[in-house]
């Protein structure tokens, strides 16, 4: 399952910056091309959410707690993505969100990382 969800992080992070750099000019007939990208990184959110949930699960009588700041932190980042894009879209600033979503990220990584069913945790079993 922690396979699953890494490789859905990295394709939802994919498609996100995909879809976030390629609107350029909000408004733009252009913009049209980042709505299949955006579509397909909804998906994958969808998809991050539930290994999530169900690790988290997994995870409860482990390090409850911090997996479910971890958990808080993963939602927070999802909602941070969307609403770059969204923001971004509307002609309205996007680069805040974009900004804050970078620093949530690095946070919700680095507890992934570092929790006991991480990969560097492991290494050390």
């Amino acid at each position: 399952m922690i396979h699953l969800h890494i490789t859905a992080i990295v394709i939802a992070l994919v498609f996100f910056f995909i879809t976030y750099f390629s609107i350029k000019n909000p408004g733009d007939p252009d913009a049209k091309y980042a709505k299949a990208p955006h579509m397909i990184a909804r998906l994958f959110y969808v998809i991050v959410l539930v290994t999530g949930l169900v690790l988290f699960i997994q995870a409860m009588g482990i390090n409850g707690m911090m997996y479910g700041l971890k958990f808080l932190a993963g939602l927070f980042t999802i909602g941070l993505m969307e609403m770059a894009v969204v923001r971004k879209r509307k002609k309205t600033a996007g680069q805040p969100m974009f900004i804050a979503f970078l620093v949530l990220a690095v946070v919700t990584i680095s507890l992934g990382i570092f929790l006991p069913m991480g990969p560097i945790t492991a290494l050390f079993r």
